[in-house]
């Protein structure tokens, strides 16, 4: 059975945050965070990108260069970042192909509506909920 999946995307982005969390004093670079998930330092450039998009996160240039959190763990919604990072798209496009069966049915309907609960029941998640009393197991876990 195939289930509601983030794009990995947002699945990285997501992870940079809980890595910056649990380093809240330091300046991180990608490297870093790329060794640590063992995740394309490319696909991480695209995902700061979007982080500082949204200012979530600063970034330093230079030798010692890198980022870290630009707000508390308090302050980062969880479901404010899948909604910015997965976009608007719906569970399925009725219109392509075009489905013959769309003026009459229901199930776009019933579809956005278990989107827009996923991501409500997203919002109501603090990046210090996720890291909840667990920074250093996850420092452990992480360690290169």
């Amino acid at each position: 059975m195939k289930h509601m999946q983030l794009k990995r995307y947002t699945d990285f982005s997501l992870r940079v945050l809980i890595y910056l969390g649990i380093h809240p004093d330091e300046v991180i670079s990608i490297n870093e965070i790329a060794r640590a998930y063992d995740i394309s330092r490319n696909h991480l450039l695209k995902v700061v990108i979007g982080l500082q998009e949204q200012q979530l996160i600063e970034t330093h240039r230079g030798k010692h260069g890198g980022m870290q959190l630009a707000k508390s763990p308090d302050d980062i919604n969880v479901g404010e970042v899948v909604k910015y990072m997965e976009g608007s798209s719906p569970i399925v496009n009725c219109r392509e192909p075009f489905c013959p069966i769309l003026p009459a049915c229901n199930l776009n309907a019933v579809l956005r509506e278990a989107q827009q609960s996923f991501i409500h029941t997203l919002q109501t998640y603090t990046l210090a909920d996720l890291l909840d009393g667990k920074e250093e197991q996850l420092v452990e876990l992480l360690r290169a």
